[in-house]
């Protein structure tokens, strides 16, 4: 079976695998990026406004689940560790279910 096909066929498997995937790296871009370049906000350009504002929404959700005892500088690399968390969850969740895409032909 061909990979396009083999991807076709497990989409409801693939499709969230490939967005927690896409937020994982994105958190981990902003951890990086605000390394780099500071914490505050209020004196960078507007593509770190942008930044902010897409991964601002997980960034409080991850707040919510973290202990307040954590800084606010890890909450990025606990939202990585939580977006992983996520997937390897997805991945037992389907293979509890029994519809595990296979691996190879």
């Amino acid at each position: 079976m061909p990979a396009a096909n083999a991807l076709l066929e497990h989409w409801y498997f693939h499709v969230p695998n490939l967005v927690l995937a896409a937020l994982m790296y994105l958190m981990a871009l902003y951890f990086v990026t605000m390394l780099a370049f500071g914490w505050s906000m209020h004196a960078q350009g507007a593509f770190l406004r942008v930044f902010h504002g897409v991964v601002n929404p997980m960034l409080r959700t991850v707040r919510v689940l973290t202990p307040h005892i954590v800084p606010n500088g890890l909450v990025p690399a606990l939202a990585v560790v939580w977006l992983a968390v996520l997937r390897v969850l997805l991945y037992w969740g389907f293979l509890a279910a029994g519809i595990r895409p296979k691996i190879g032909a």
